[in-house]
C-alpha cells in the first residue's frame, strides 16, 4: 500500500499517521474544465467529532470528500492530518493515513462473503497460495460484537439487507484502523428504522473516538447527530450551524433563500 506523501521538513512520525487526531481542509477547490466543484473549501473535523457536511444534492459535498479520500487530486489547496500537510495520491494512501469512506453505492463484491470483501485489497496468503481469513474474521466478530452489528463473516455479501451490507462497508474501514470515517449520504438507501439504527452506530463510533465526516441534505437526521454543521452551497461554504438551530434557518441557509416548511390550509369552507 502506498505511504501518504508528505512534504520534506514536514513528516510526522507513522503512529500519529495512524491514531489521526485532526483533520484539516484548506483553501480546497477542485475544476472538472470549466466547471468549479469547490471553491476554496475550509473544514476543520476536530478529534471524535461528527461534523456534518450539509448542502443540496449537486452542492459538492461529495466531491469534496471524494478529494479528500484521495479519488481525486485537487486543483488548489492542502490536506492537513495533525496540522501536517499530507498528499495522497490514491484511496491506499488515505487509508494508510486513517482515513475511511463508505460511499453511497457500496464497493462490495456481491458473491463474495463478508470476510472476502474486508480483506480485498489486503489480503495475506497460506504457504499454500490460499486466502488467509481466519484474522480478518476474528477482527469481524471483534468490531461486530463491540457496536451490536450482527454481522456473519461468512455470509454471502448478496444475501444480505441493505443496512448490514453497509455495516459490512463501516466494518471494512474499521479492520484498516479509521480514525476519521467519511460516511457519503449513508441513509439515502435505508428504511427509517435502519437509518435509526446507523445513527446509534455513529454516536457509538464517536464515543470510541472515531471522527466522522457525515455528508447529507436531511434535515432531522443532520440535527439528531451532528456536533457541528458546515453548509455547502454552489460549492462554496456558506456558514457554520449549530444543530440546536431551527430547521427553518438551516434549510434557509441550504438554499440560499427563506423558506417555510409549514404548510399554509385554508379552512374549508363551511
Amino acid at each position: 500500500m502506498l505511504q501518504p506523501h508528505i512534504p520534506s521538513g514536514s513528516c510526522p512520525d507513522a503512529s500519529r499517521l495512524v491514531r489521526v487526531l485532526k483533520l484539516e481542509l484548506r483553501g480546497i477547490t477542485k475544476r472538472f474544465g470549466s466547471l468549479l466543484a469547490n471553491d476554496h473549501i475550509d473544514v476543520v473535523v476536530e478529534p471524535g467529532q461528527i461534523h456534518c457536511l450539509l448542502g443540496e444534492n449537486g452542492a459538492g459535498k461529495s466531491t469534496l470528500m471524494n478529494v479528500l479520500y484521495g479519488l481525486y487530486e485537487p486543483s488548489e489547496g492542502e490536506i492537513l492530518i495533525d496540522d501536517k500537510p499530507v498528499f495522497f495520491r490514491g484511496p491506499g494512501d488515505a487509508m494508510a493515513a486513517g482515513i475511511g469512506m463508505v460511499h453511497q453505492h457500496f464497493m462490495l463484491v456481491p458473491v463474495f462473503t463478508v470476510a472476502e470483501n474486508v480483506a480485498l485489497g489486503a489480503e495475506t496468503t497460506k504457504a499454500v497460495g490460499f486466502l488467509n481469513l481466519e484474522d480478518t474474521r476474528r477482527k469481524i466478530k471483534e468490531i461486530s460484537d463491540r457496536y451490536g452489528f450482527a454481522v456473519d463473516p461468512d455470509a454471502l455479501v448478496e444475501d444480505l439487507p441493505v443496512g448490514v451490507q453497509q455495516r459490512v462497508e463501516i466494518i471494512k474501514a474499521l479492520v484498516r484502523d479509521a480514525r476519521v470515517l467519511i460516511l457519503d449520504e449513508p441513509t439515502a438507501v435505508l428504511t427509517p428504522q435502519e437509518t435509526d439504527e446507523l445513527l446509534d452506530i455513529m454516536r457509538q463510533l464517536k464515543s470510541g473516538g472515531t471522527s466522522i465526516v457525515f455528508i447529507s441534505h436531511k434535515l432531522r437526521e443532520v440535527k439528531a447527530v451532528s456536533d457541528t454543521i458546515t453548509v455547502i452551497r454552489r460549492g462554496k461554504v456558506v456558514g457554520s450551524a449549530d444543530p440546536g438551530d431551527s430547521t427553518t434557518a438551516l434549510a434557509s441557509m441550504m438554499v440560499g433563500r427563506a423558506v417555510s416548511l409549514t404548510l399554509d390550509k385554508a379552512p374549508p369552507n363551511l
